[in-house]
């Protein structure tokens, strides 16, 4: 009966609200039907990157803070989804060190958003080539089970992660970030925050938004969720694309 109530209640916010609720979610027993995806980790290593305001942005996330931080925390928000991110690896990588790579830093750290409001693409290619190719997807890889954050110290002025969808998704999320402050001084990145006072926004967040654009989904599907600006919650529409698309990808 228990199980009765909680299936009609779960179909009721579907058909009514487009919300699961996240601590229900939270709180109910393990669900047999996850899907679980693949994460691999890299940690971008170099020496601190220093930013025009004068901040130097060393890479300061660890290993044990992806796995016991971030990680639940980003599958804590997909359970919504019953998708199960599992580690793959977590790679402490130093940057590739090509002729004139230290331009390429310099460029990502002074990018900032035009009067748009858009991130300056140019930036993503010198990123890209920072990435060392032994740990990239493969070309064979790529659409498989296997996808990839990379957390760099700075990805660019009031920006926090892009998907990278031109670099084979190749995701990247800055471990210091100014957007909370509207390019001012950088700080490093919260780990996790209270989904009630959303202030800053969080890596771990972060990361879970961007691994959404991977899985399909865009910014204009919903209001005050996931894939906006703040919130944490997944609609039942992005439910189901995300899902699609994982089952495919875990095959």
């Amino acid at each position: 009966m228990k199980k009765l109530l909680w299936v009609i209640g779960i179909i009721v916010s579907f058909l009514f609200q487009g919300f699961v609720p996240l601590q229900s979610l939270n709180d109910q027993e393990s669900i047999t039907n996850a899907i679980p995806l693949n994460l691999r980790v890299h940690i971008i290593q170099s020496s601190p990157w220093i930013h025009p305001l004068g901040t130097e942005m060393e890479s300061w996330v660890s290993p044990s803070d992806v796995k016991n931080t971030i990680l639940p925390e980003v599958n804590r928000i997909w359970k919504q989804a019953n998708i199960q991110w599992e580690i793959e690896s977590i790679i402490e990588e130093d940057i590739r060190p090509f002729k004139g790579f230290e331009n390429s830093i310099d460029f990502v750290i002074n990018t900032k958003r035009d009067a748009a409001g858009k991130s300056d693409p140019k930036r993503l290619p010198h990123l890209y080539r920072l990435m060392k190719k032994r740990y990239k997807s493969t070309p064979e890889e790529l659409g498989t089970n296997l996808f990839h954050i990379y957390l760099f110290p700075f990805i660019g002025n009031t920006s926090q992660g892009n998907a990278m969808r031109p670099f084979g998704y190749h995701t990247v999320v800055g471990t210091w970030s100014n957007k909370h402050n509207r390019g001012g001084i950088p700080e490093k990145t919260l780990l996790v925050e209270d989904e009630n006072t959303f202030v800053r926004g969080s890596l771990s967040r972060t990361i879970a938004h961007e691994l959404g654009h991977v899985l399909s989904l865009g910014h204009n599907q919903c209001n005050d969720c996931l894939m906006k600006a703040s919130g944490y919650r997944i609609t039942a529409e992005q439910i189901e694309m995300a899902r699609k698309v994982a089952m495919d990808r875990s095959k």
